[in-house]
Order: C-alpha cells, then structure tokens, then sequence
C-alpha cells in the first residue's frame, strides 16, 4: 500500500514495470482469461498499455420495480437498486467510489504503475495495488459474510472490537488458534473511532494491512476504506456491496455471479407467491402494508404477517412500511404478496434519548395493532424472556400464538441473523413466503425459527481442512412455478386467481411426489 506522497515518489524511482512475484507473460494472453487474481502481477505492461487488465468488471444488479414511492419519497428508479457504490475501470486501474461518504479509492494492477495524474490529484483516500495482500482488519459482524463467500478467510489478519458476537465458525477457530488477532477485544461496541490505539498499533506491526470500517467511522483514518452496504435501500443493493471486496482481489467474475445467483432465487420465490397468490396484485410496497387490524376490513385473502420484537425500557418495535431503508421485511413482505402490519401515523412514542428515531408501542397499543395478524415474526433471539416478563395470558390473546404460528429467527443460531444471515437474504425471502405458505411447499425455513415446534438452531463446526473454501448456502435452489408447469401469464405481472387453481393442485402433486421421493430414498 501506498500513501500519496510515497506513491509520487515510488513513480519516479522505481523501474517502469513494477515489482514482479509471479508473472502474466502477455497482455493477449491476459485478455483471453478472467482478471489477475492471487500472487499474480502484470510483466512488461508498457508494451501495451492500452490493453484491459480487468476484462471482468462488476455489473451493478437490477431488480423488478415495486413501482412505489416509500414514506420518504424513494422509489426504485431507476432500476439499478445499488445506489451508494459505484466501481469505474480503467486498463491498468478501477476506481471504487463509495457514495455514502463520497470517498474514493483506486486500485492498480500488481505490475503497473498508477496514473500519475490521479495520484497528483489528491482526490483518492487511498491508492493500492491489486490483488490485495497485506491482509484485513474487519470492524463488523457484518463484514464476515462477504469474505466467506469469496473464500478469503485467510485474508482477515484481525478483527477490532469484542468478539463474542461473531457466529462464524471459521472465524472463531482462526481466533482461537491465533491466526486473527483480536484488536481491542475488551471492549463491547466500541466505535472505531474510539479504538485508534490499538488499530495504530496493529498498523504499525502490519503496515500494508487494509482496516475495512463502517458506514460511519472515519473515512480519513489511516489505511481505512470505509464499507457502507448496510445503507442500501434494499436487500438486492445491500448484498451487491460483495463487489467492494472481490475488487481488492480481482475476483468480480465471481461477484457477480454469487450476486446474480441470489438474486435469481429470491426474484423467483417471488414470482412463485405472485402465481400462487389467491389475490394476485401489482409487486408494491404499498400494496404489503396494512395499518389497522385485519378485523377492520382489510381482509383480501392474503395472509397478514406482525413483524415485531420487544425492548426493554422502551416497548414494542414494529414495521413501519412501505420503507427501503433499513426495514427489510417490508421488501420481504412485498415480495411474497402478503400484508404485514405497519405502525399507524402517530401511534405510540418516540423517546427524544433515541434521537426521535425509533418508536416503540405500550403493551395496550400493541395488543389492538396485532392481535389478528396469522403470522408473527419476532426478530429477536430473547423470546423467552419476553414471554416470561408478560406471561402466557397475554399472548393468548394473539391469534398467531394460539395457531403456534409465532417464529423468532434462531432457527441457524441465536446470533447468527445479524452475521450470516447477510451472505443468504433471499434464503429469509424464501423463508417468509414459506411460513406465509405462499411457496411450493418444498422449502424449509432455515432462518425463521417456529417457537413452537423447532429447535434452536446451532453452527456447525469449521472444516479445517478447507478453511478458505467458499461458503455456500445449504439450501436447494429455488425452481419457478410457471415455468415448471409451462403456465403463461395472463398479464404483466399478474394472473388470475381463477387461472391458478388447477396450476395449486398440480404443483401440491408434484410437492408429495417429492416428499414421496426423498423417502423412498432413505429406505
């Protein structure tokens, strides 16, 4: 890595050719392959210093519009749902440009030299060569899935901050045995920020070391790119920031086709509820909520989901939809065609020590808002204590508890959801057409967890052996409806619920038949 003044005086003693490790012996070799990844560096480039050192080049995702304008003004246009990232690519050099807090950083091949211009620019926080190999100080659970997806565990050097919240099995084994150092681990979130000491310290021991930190830590702290994924306005934009690793690795093509393969199957869950659907409507945000109690006459066939968890010393937390931002389960609901509970303007409070941000319902508003609801999802691993702090006789008046129809989402492991879940959002969106019975019927909840009838989930142990291989979801991939049946739609994005009622029976046949099979398999 390279500071800018280092950086403008390697360009002026350094041989033209860069440091060589292992070597790419031509340019028309390089094009005919996917970009240079692990030790590999670039020989003689300025033979041809107009060729394309990075033939494959991050694709931003697109998703189907809701075709809404949520409580802010925000709508899904235009259709490239990743609004705060953009990676730009230049021969020899790409340019990643986080938006959140408009830094940018560039990135040139192992072999080359940057651009003296965009050096002399001063406008970049950092200026590094690729593939990347001084290693990674993450900050954040959320940083762990897009690293295991890529397989690059090994890569991770450090992790700043307590680390009993990391459900990684990988990555605690790597702790344990001191392959990860732990950098201000006495500390339980703790701000960046307020971890410079030791982050300078370990910086001094690992000079070339990347620090990846949060949307809102400092943006001009030393060896810092700053990750701002979690600020997209939607499941598909948030996961797509998987883009900002694989470029300090050149591994884009793989990126891109982890994003379009989870893509794939949560737009296809979606299209199966939407076919499925005894009221099919338009895919909308607006559409999926519901602010008074199913009782009031908003009964339309669909079933009604509650999406709520208690806190402590402040109430219960609800969905507020139709919002992008943050509150995923409105897009998730939105996309399995079902109604979910959204707090009423002006219902309940906002405590001024939360900013004014955040309301919360008293047990009484609660009670009148969701006692109707078929489903209830508790986004939280404490139900029990909840449970026990109101008592059954609450919750009995709850409809979805008496119908043993209330899931938490430990159904991986209790702190998993707020890690791992990240690397599978369309394995939830899967999860929520299914308990909603709005799928196939051939899916399992893996995520939501039914209190009732399923156990806690646990993590499995790590596969040494295999410590840098890549993660992938244990769930099947999702198979369209439609097309399974060859039914053609009688309309864009619609279909007549009449239409479908042969197409339900065959599909209920083809799930028994299934289930039939995987018996007969283990027998």
């Amino acid at each position: 890595m390279f500071t800018k003044l280092a950086i403008a005086a390697a360009i002026a003693t350094q041989p033209a050719f860069g440091i060589e490790t292992s070597t790419v012996e031509t340019n028309t070799i390089l094009q005919d392959v996917e970009n240079a990844i692990g030790d590999t560096c670039i020989k003689d480039f300025n033979t041809n210093p107009t060729a394309d050192l990075f033939p494959t080049k991050w694709s931003s995702p697109t998703i189907k519009t809701y075709g809404d304008v949520d409580l802010y003004g925000a709508k899904f246009e235009p259709s490239v749902s990743t609004e705060l990232l953009d990676i730009t690519y230049h021969n020899n050099y790409k340019i990643i440009h986080n938006k959140f807090v408009n830094a940018t950083y560039l990135l040139y091949q192992c072999g080359t030299e940057p651009p003296v211009e965009e050096v002399e620019s001063g406008e970049h926080k950092l200026i590094l060569e690729v593939p990347h190999k001084g290693g990674l100080a993450l900050t954040s659970t959320v940083q762990i899935p897009a690293i295991e997806l890529l397989g690059l565990r090994s890569e991770v050097k450090a992790y700043v901050g307590n680390t009993k919240w990391i459900s990684s099995p990988c990555l605690n084994h790597m702790l344990d045995e001191g392959e990860i150092i732990n950098v201000d681990g006495d500390r339980d979130d703790v701000a960046h920020s307020e971890s410079a000491s030791s982050v300078e310290a370990f910086l001094a021991a690992n000079p070339d070391a990347l620090v990846l930190g949060g949307p809102y830590d400092d943006a001009d702290a030393a060896n810092t790119m700053v990750i701002a994924g979690s600020q997209e306005n939607t499941n598909v934009g948030q996961f797509d920031w998987i883009a900002f690793y694989a470029a300090l690795y050149n591994k884009e093509d793989m990126s891109n086709r982890i994003a379009g393969s989870a893509q794939q199957n949560y737009d296809c869950a979606s299209e199966n509820s939407y076919f499925l659907s005894t009221s099919p409507i338009q895919r909308n945000l607006k559409a999926a909520t519901s602010t008074r109690r199913v009782a009031e006459g908003e009964e339309d066939g669909r079933p009604t989901l509650l999406w709520a968890s208690w806190f402590s010393g402040y109430g219960w937390s609800v969905a507020s939809c139709p919002t992008y931002q943050s509150d995923t389960e409105c897009e998730w609901a939105a996309a399995c065609n079902v109604k979910i509970l959204s707090r009423p303007e002006g219902v309940g409070n906002a405590p001024e020590s939360l900013g004014g941000r955040y309301w919360y319902l008293s047990d009484e508003e609660f009670l009148e808002f969701g006692k109707d609801a078929d489903r209830w999802v508790y986004k939280s691993q404490h139900w029990l204590k909840v449970f026990e702090e109101k008592g059954e006789e609450y919750f009995q008046q709850f409809k979805a508890y008496r119908n043993q129809q209330v899931y938490d989402t430990q159904g991986v492991s209790p702190n998993s959801w707020y890690e791992q879940r990240l690397a599978e959002y369309y394995v939830v969106g899967m999860d929520v057409c299914a308990i909603m019975g709005v799928d196939d019927g051939l899916h399992k909840s893996r995520w939501l967890r039914n209190i009732f009838t399923d156990p806690i989930g646990v993590m499995p142990q790590c596969n040494v052996a295999e410590i840098d291989a890549p993660y992938v979801a244990p769930v099947s991939e999702c198979v369209p409806i439609a097309a399974k049946l060859n039914v053609a739609s009688k309309g864009e994005g619609e279909v007549k619920a009449k239409d479908n009622a042969g197409a339900v029976s065959a599909v209920q046949g083809l799930t028994l038949i299934a289930s039939l099979a995987v018996v007969a398999s283990l027998l």
